[in-house]
């Protein structure tokens, strides 16, 4: 199994060509002008997705979370089973952030995505987790890839461990986000240069 996001068959977003994907894009991020974001998929608990939005009235960091799982909706209205269920509501929360731990953020978030490819067998997944990631690259446009249930110290889980540390510093209490922070900046740099240490093409990095 590669270390590597591998390509999403479409962006993450309310576009995409799964109804249920566009679906909880439409729901988890209803702002569509985000800067980086990381969705998380789980077989049976509920999706939640953090991201980053930097327009007025200054960056923030917004978690959002389904109150119950919106898969089972989306899979029997596609079965036409008869009746209409509710949606799920949505929690929501956000954060101010501040440019040094933003800046590390967009500088790991591009580095993984511009590393995106196929693994080189194909695999099914069956029950784990499902993640997304996007970022909007300057000079590139938006950039998206995925991965699923990582495993332990490889580059895909630090990216999803740097995701729910980021989902942590919205939700907790304001007196803890600076040493959040200080965490995040100091993990998004190791990885990094764990992610730099090859060039875009999976070759060494030459100095």
């Amino acid at each position: 199994m590669t270390d590597h996001l591998r390509p999403e068959p479409g962006s993450f977003s309310q576009t995409s060509s799964s109804s249920y994907e566009s679906e909880l894009a439409r729901l988890l991020i209803p702002n569509t002008s985000w800067t980086l974001l990381l969705v998380r998929m789980p077989s049976f608990t509920p999706e939640e997705a953090v991201y980053i939005h930097e327009k007025w009235p200054g960056p923030r960091v917004i978690a959002t979370r389904m109150e119950s799982m919106l898969w089972p909706i989306v899979r029997d209205a596609s079965r036409d089973t008869g009746g209409t269920r509710a949606l799920p509501s949505v929690e929501v929360v956000s954060a101010p952030i501040e440019p040094p731990l933003l800046e590390a953020l967009k500088r790991l978030w591009n580095a993984a995505l511009l590393r995106t490819r196929f693994p080189p067998k194909a695999h099914v997944y069956l029950d784990g987790t499902s993640y997304h990631l996007g970022a909007f690259c300057r000079g590139v446009g938006s950039l998206t890839g995925r991965t699923w249930s990582p495993p332990p110290a490889s580059r895909m889980a630090g990216l999803v461990d740097i995701g729910e540390k980021l989902t942590r510093y919205a939700r907790g209490p304001e007196e803890q986000r600076a040493s959040i922070a200080d965490a995040l900046i100091e993990e998004s740099a190791d990885l990094l240069q764990r992610f730099e240490s090859e060039d875009a093409f999976g070759g060494p990095a030459r100095g």
